[in-house]
């Protein structure tokens, strides 16, 4: 799911040396409704509360299309059991919505319903209601996230099988963290691209590239997604975007945010017919793969 509105600063040369950017740290003047506060907690109520009052989507929007890329993905390379890494995996959303039937309202509802079966904060019972959701075992996750307590919860859960906490805009990955992302089959993000740059990218992919992974992923507007398309290029593989793909990221915080938004993509030379009629942001969709593989 990642941060809906965190910042960083710029990308790498393909990741192999350390960057000077931070997750958090980029002054995006048309980014309002900073998360940071709630986005290393425990437990994810503060940190969905917000997402909410922002009718943050894309994770739920996401979800038939991934689902419809991992049946892709299974006829081409003839696999039935996915390893996915899922960059920017804060509490492990994507991992609850795709292991499960559940869809985003219904986590919101749970975590945030005066009755729900999340709203206690007691981890205990937690995970009985993930494992009350008889959690799929053909899907396997990998998180990837800077947010420790985040990726913390998400393993307690049972959500991810394993986590890598590190801000890799920064830093390589250690020889025990590259071994977790080895034999992917598909990277996947829905909130991190532009605030993790093609050097977390370039890095993610470095470790899992003896298998070939694709990667999909989503960039709000107006991040452009050509800096990893070229870093992922240097991996051999071709990025297409997905234009019938492109869903409702969230609602515009303020007047302000929408006017700053707005000017950055006029002046990208964007299209922002939605973004002006529907009062969303909305996110473009990519996907990348070996030749021939591209769908």
């Amino acid at each position: 799911m990642s941060h809906p509105d965190r910042s960083n600063e710029k990308e790498n040369e393909h990741g192999r040396s350390a960057s000077n950017s931070k997750y958090g740290a980029r002054p995006n003047s048309w980014v309002e409704g900073r998360f940071t506060a709630t986005y290393n907690r425990t437990l994810p109520h503060a940190y969905l509360r917000l997402c909410l009052a922002k009718d943050y989507m894309i994770p739920g929007r996401a979800k038939p299309i991934f689902e419809r890329v991992f049946a892709d993905y299974r006829r081409v390379r003839n696999k039935t059991r996915l390893k996915i890494i899922d960059v920017g995996c804060s509490y492990g959303i994507n991992a609850a919505l795709l292991r499960t039937d559940l869809g985003l309202d219904d986590l919101y509802a749970a975590y945030l319903g005066p009755r729900g079966s999340l709203s206690r904060r007691h981890k205990a019972e937690h995970r009985t209601f993930f494992f009350d959701q008889r959690l799929r075992d053909d899907i396997q996750f990998v998180g990837v996230d800077p947010s420790f307590r985040a990726v913390r919860y998400a393993l307690d859960m049972g959500l991810l099988e394993a986590g890598i906490t590190a801000d890799l805009e920064t830093r390589d990955l250690t020889l025990n963290e590259r071994g977790a992302l080895a034999d992917a089959d598909i990277l996947i993000s829905t909130g991190c691209v532009g605030y993790a740059t093609a050097a977390t990218f370039a890095r993610v992919y470095e470790a899992s590239a003896g298998s070939r992974p694709w990667v999909v992923a989503f960039a709000r507007h107006p991040f452009s997604y050509d800096d990893i398309a070229a870093a992922l290029r240097d991996f051999s593989l071709e990025t297409r975007p997905a234009e019938r793909f492109r869903q409702r990221q969230s609602r515009f915080s303020t007047p302000t945010e929408r006017r700053a938004i707005l000017k950055a993509m006029a002046e990208l030379g964007m299209e922002d017919r939605l973004e002006r009629t529907t009062g969303y942001i909305y996110a473009s969709c990519y996907i990348s793969a070996p030749p021939g593989e591209v769908l």
